[in-house]
């Protein structure tokens, strides 16, 4: 399943925001059953310089790609956030919560009910939560086309988190590398992509529209 999400992570088109629904997977598998959800890579992040030099100076490439997945068979039934993202120097990510997500606060963006009242976006108030997801070790791996590593992280989304990230932007993301750190900041436009992206795959599992 990694070596998938690699290539669809860095091979296959992106994701548009004003598009429907638009998949890179969205298949049953002849021999085990499994029912895959794959939305396209969503550049996150600011363009950056690679290792990789031209003749007008070092490639640039996007700082990093996300996709949100979906499978199900008889013994998995789990969401996923894919990031993948490129290092200049080896990295590790070990087995845990290596990956913090800083989100918009429910209260902020979704109605809650009378008596957890709404906070206007200009509100002084307005804050954010943080989201830690149990994430699969990684070591990377060399890509001759930037001179880099290019790291595949996959994380375990429970399902309380995917209504969150249905309706709460991704301001930020922290990875915790094993002796180094990387943060990541999304732009309003990335925000919006990413929660179409998890409602896409929630309206595939009729799991979308959904309540807290």
């Amino acid at each position: 399943m990694k070596h998938l999400f690699f290539f669809f992570l860095f091979s296959v088109g992106l994701y548009s925001l004003n598009a429907q629904c638009d998949f890179a997977i969205n298949e049953v598998d002849d021999f085990d059953s499994t029912h895959s959800v794959v939305t396209k890579a969503i550049n996150i992040g600011y363009m950056i310089p690679s290792n990789f030099q031209t003749a007008d100076g070092y490639k640039m490439i996007e700082e990093a790609k996300a996709m949100f997945t979906f499978s199900q068979n008889d013994t998995l039934n789990a969401f996923f956030l894919v990031l993948g993202l490129a290092e200049r120097e080896f990295l590790t990510i070990e087995e845990g919560f290596s990956v913090i997500l800083k989100v918009e606060s429910l209260k902020d963006t979704v109605d809650l009910g009378k008596d957890v009242p709404k906070v206007d976006p200009a509100d002084d108030t307005k804050g954010s939560d943080l989201i830690g997801l149990y994430t699969v070790p990684d070591r990377g791996n060399f890509d001759k086309n930037t001179n880099m590593r290019l790291y595949t992280l996959t994380c375990l989304v429970p399902l309380d988190h995917v209504f969150t990230l249905s309706y709460a932007g991704i301001e930020k993301i922290r990875i915790n590398y094993k002796n180094s750190r990387h943060t990541i900041t999304l732009n309003k436009d990335q925000q919006a992509s990413i929660k179409k992206a998890v409602q896409c795959v929630a309206e595939a599992m009729k799991l979308f529209p959904i309540k807290p």
